[in-house]
């Protein structure tokens, strides 16, 4: 597995959308990004595309970080041979770059991690772990936990999957928080409709120990929760004992 760095220019990924059909508007809020990177890796790498994979703002304009079975070069060839040019035109190829990640990983290993993650639980639709707990607390006529408890809660049970990881919990932080509303495009009977969706959007940071060294890797390529395809859930791994990457 590769992490991959792509940087993309936002004007040309917003023409892309738009020119796509893919966009709610000329101006996408930050989490249409990720939906416009979402078609943008389709329409470009198809299934080489990296995921889970995290947009990040810098001066330069739009990185994209993400996990990817092949590496930079094998991305950009294809690319070059496949992408139609408006696409193409979205990243600078010649200064994309990566590295192969860890090929094993060793069980009890300590590390410290960063990811955007999306808290909801499912049952009938699709709700904010936090206002779950708002509910269920006032249906039992007590105080509901803080919305970091019920996030570090939450991302202690993702780690856990298969017996990946176990999270430090005095470590895990909420580091930033909002809600995202963004256009989504869904197929009827009667052909595509827009329909407005919010998400809890959490960046959180902490430590684990890893307990299963392969589950931990599928857990790395897989990403942490729903809505990875939109640039949620990518692990950040970075030394234990410093602070949020």
């Amino acid at each position: 597995m590769y992490m991959i760095d792509l940087p993309l220019d936002a004007a040309a990924l917003t023409r892309f959308a738009w020119r796509q059909g893919h966009a709610g508007g000329r101006n996408p809020s930050d989490e249409d990004f990720g939906y416009a990177a979402h078609a943008w890796l389709a329409a470009t790498l198809g299934e080489q595309a990296p995921r889970p994979f995290r947009l990040m703002e810098t001066r330069a304009g739009l990185r994209l970080l993400g996990y990817a079975a092949a590496d930079a070069d094998t991305l950009a060839q294809h690319a070059r041979e496949f992408a139609l040019p408006d696409a193409l035109a979205v990243c600078d190829w010649g200064t994309a770059a990566g590295k192969a990640m860890p090929a094993t990983w060793a069980a009890g290993r300590r590390l410290g991690f960063e990811v955007r993650a999306c808290p909801i639980l499912r049952g009938e639709r699709e709700r904010d772990a936090y206002l779950v707990e708002v509910d269920q607390a006032k249906a039992q006529v007590r105080e509901p936990a803080s919305r970091t408890q019920v996030y570090a809660h939450w991302l202690q049970r993702q780690l856990k999957r298969e017996g990946a990881a176990q999270a430090v919990a005095e470590t895990l932080n909420l580091v930033g928080f909002r809600r995202v509303r963004a256009l989504r495009q869904s197929r009827t009977g009667q052909g595509q409709r827009r329909q407005g969706m919010e998400r809890p959007d959490a960046l959180m940071a902490g430590e684990l120990l890893i307990s299963d060294p392969d589950a931990f890797a599928r857990l790395l390529a897989r990403g942490i929760g729903r809505h990875r395809a939109f640039g949620f859930g990518m692990l950040l791994l970075r030394p234990p004992g410093r602070g949020a990457a």
